[in-house]
């Protein structure tokens, strides 16, 4: 059997979709077919049960998937323990941003890994947490920063810090907004994230706990685009906490102070087993460092 058989069985696993999981380890849905059926082949047994909603594991496939998934952290060991022996830290590193770089200190991160690892070169990719930790798993990021959990056990996530959030909409609604009943902060348009982003959830949790249904919604993920259709009058959202005294300062945008503050985790996340890799590891010591852990 080759890796990238165990590899597309994790993903199909993981993803409950030949197709889905086609884009996640770059194949085409016929060769996730292909790789599937030779594993199968292969193994002597079936992995997978077809369903209306797409490929469930069978009970010999749950049964091997970890063992799958163990072989493939045990190579990508192999592969960081020769670049261990090759002495200086160098290559170069992907790495995910949930939110502007200036909160996520980006320019003292790049100051200090040019100071004490010139030969290490980051790339830097902005896209929602949802995204960022997707790419990771399909190792086309070798870390990131996340806002949610982490629900998967290859990968090893760092606890930052646990910012808050709160509903902010434009300064002309500020006494509607200091009064506002459930049915009347409906009638609002409300930014409402996407599928790929933890504030989705968090959102409506805030719409389940103050019996909102909102009237209208708008997609955007875009944190600069969120706070110009605040500003602009055009939709209540979710601002990060530390935005919004700038906000209101400048009578630009109102707090809606019956909806209160809802914090969220903040956390530095990568690939369990690449943690001895040397550029990661030292990636992840002057993260350490920047955020005071």
């Amino acid at each position: 059997m080759e890796l990238y058989q165990l590899r597309t069985f994790v993903a199909v696993a993981e993803e409950g979709n030949f197709t889905k999981a086609g884009k996640r380890v770059h194949a085409t849905q016929p060769a996730v077919s292909s790789h599937i059926k030779s594993l199968e082949e292969e193994l002597g047994v079936l992995l997978f049960d077809r369903t209306p909603r797409g490929v469930e594991l069978t009970a010999a496939g749950s049964e091997l998937i970890g063992d799958a998934i163990e072989v493939l952290d045990a190579a990508e060991k192999l592969q960081v323990r020769a670049v261990t022996l090759q002495g200086e830290v160098s290559g170069k590193l992907a790495i995910g941003l949930c939110t502007d770089p200036q909160y996520l200190n980006v320019s003292g991160l790049l100051e200090h890994i040019g100071e004490r690892f010139p030969k290490l070169n980051l790339k830097l990719v902005q896209s929602p947490s949802g995204v960022i930790l997707n790419e990771l798993r399909a190792k086309n990021l070798d870390a990131g920063f996340i806002f949610s959990g982490n629900p998967y056990r290859d990968v090893t996530a760092l606890r930052l810090a646990e910012p808050g959030y709160v509903i902010m909409g434009a300064a002309r609604w500020q006494q509607k907004l200091e009064r506002a009943t459930p049915d009347e902060l409906a009638e609002f348009t409300w930014v409402m994230p996407t599928t790929h982003c933890p504030f989705r959830e968090l959102q409506l949790n805030i719409f389940k706990e103050f019996s909102i249904s909102p009237a209208q919604t708008i997609g955007a993920d875009s944190e600069q685009v969120i706070r110009q259709l605040v500003v602009d009058g055009k939709a209540l959202s979710l601002v990060r906490e530390d935005e919004a005294p700038e906000l209101v300062a400048s009578g630009r945008a109102v707090v809606c102070p019956s909806l209160g503050r809802h914090p969220v985790e903040l956390n530095f996340v990568y690939r369990t087993a690449q943690a001895e890799d040397p550029a990661l590891r030292a990636l992840t010591d002057v993260v350490r460092q920047l955020w005071s852990l």
